[in-house]
């Protein structure tokens, strides 16, 4: 290729890079005066705020105002509630024993069995041998009684001796005291007897009390003694509810008190009444024992579940009030978000301390000067959708019966 061509086409691409160059600047000068142009419009930038003209919500909100349901905190005097944890223990447990000797012939409840009191017969021991002592006992009154006919036969004829005057005084005074050892004797005869035949009569062990079988501790074959366990049983129809109350509030409860009580496991809870509070705390943890009557003729209050009893606190104060709901409690501290009258499109929050409940609502207590300036009587507190929520973040109402998405469609709910 000659020089000359190569010169020709080497300027022919600096022309077109020029060309090139100058249309890029062109156009970028273009864009910068179209995007000057809208950021000038105020209906685009009103737009870009999410339709409502406010400035940017500050903590890293976005322009989409959140959807929340809200609820009114109310100042009240009220008389606070605080939960005590315990469990469920027995009004009665014992060891039933034989009160007889002899060998255990049969037991027909186990682990768990219910019992009737007086009238369910746990086991029976073997009487033959209790059968023959009472027989034998009964022969022994027998040959007593014809001693004492004949003692009284004698002691008859000697008083008429003495009428006429041939029985002497040492006779009648020897004659009287053998009838009355006699009589003595069959006495002795007849309690033994009543004895033996009360032991008769306990060779079958019958529950003391309604209740459960919780333990066996015998077996068919094996001989009892007196004193030897057969069962343990628990009491059933009433159960209480164990709970150690600290001092600052074991002075407000009386006996007879109504206290709900809340069983876990059974996600229910039962009224009961205060059956005894023990005045010997534990010194370590300053606690009493307070146990609470339950009925339990559903039976299905076992002892040893757990619970937790309502227990009053303090005297009535006036207290701001706000739904369970509304308090969102995290590692770091709780929080009510509140939505000033004067600002009512946007959401404060209000760090707060729970200082008891009552029902479902807690009392709180704010804990900055901005959070009592918040939360007054009336304030309207948000009670769902607090989680995403960030410092004076725009806020939607929902209306009655909708529901907080998880990730809210665009075009936020009409407010109530």
């Amino acid at each position: 290729m000659s020089r000359h061509k190569q010169q020709g086409r080497i300027i022919l691409v600096a022309v077109a890079l020029t060309f090139l160059l100058g249309g890029a600047g062109a156009g970028g000068w273009a864009v910068h005066r179209w995007w000057g142009r809208r950021l000038a419009d105020p209906a685009f930038f009103k737009s870009l705020q999410g339709g409502d003209g406010a400035a940017p919500a500050q903590g890293g909100a976005g322009a989409q105002a959140a959807l929340v349901r809200v609820d009114r905190a109310h100042v009240e005097k009220v008389q606070l509630e605080r939960p005590i944890v315990g469990r469920l223990v027995e009004v009665r447990r014992t060891t039933v024993s034989s009160e007889i000797s002899g060998k255990l012939v049969a037991m027909d409840v186990r682990e768990g069995s219910p019992v009737v009191g007086g009238k369910t017969v746990l086991a029976q021991v073997d009487p033959v041998w209790l059968d023959l002592q009472i027989a034998q006992q009964v022969a022994h009154m027998e040959v007593v009684a014809t001693q004492l006919r004949k003692e009284q036969h004698n002691l008859n004829r000697l008083k008429a001796l003495m009428d006429r005057g041939v029985a002497t005084d040492h006779e009648m005074t020897d004659q009287q005291a053998l009838h009355d050892q006699r009589q003595a004797e069959l006495m002795e005869a007849e309690v033994a007897l009543a004895s033996l035949c009360e032991q008769r009569g306990r060779a079958d062990v019958v529950a003391p009390f309604d209740g459960w079988v919780t333990t066996r501790h015998a077996e068919v074959g094996q001989w009892l003694s007196p004193g030897s366990p057969v069962v343990g049983l628990v009491s059933r129809g009433e159960v209480y509810a164990l709970m150690h109350v600290p001092e600052s509030l074991v002075n407000h409860l009386a006996v007879g008190l109504d206290i709900p009580v809340q069983v876990d496991v059974l996600g229910e809870t039962y009224s009961g009444k205060i059956q005894s509070i023990t005045p010997d705390g534990a010194k370590a943890s300053r606690t009493y024992p307070v146990r609470v009557a339950l009925s339990d003729r559903g039976g299905r209050l076992k002892v040893g579940m757990s619970v937790a009893g309502t227990f009053p606190a303090g005297r009535r104060t006036d207290r701001i009030m706000v739904s369970r709901d509304a308090v969102l409690i995290k590692p770091d501290g709780s929080t009510v978000w509140v939505v000033p009258d004067e600002d009512p499109r946007r959401a404060h929050p209000a760090p707060v301390e729970v200082v008891g409940r009552v029902g479902d609502r807690y009392a709180v207590e704010p804990l900055t000067p901005q959070a009592r300036a918040l939360l007054v009587d009336t304030a309207t507190v948000v009670i769902e959708g607090a989680e995403r929520l960030r410092p004076k973040q725009a806020v939607r109402f929902l209306r009655a019966g909708a529901h907080v998405q998880a990730a809210p469609p665009n075009g936020a709910a009409d407010p109530e």
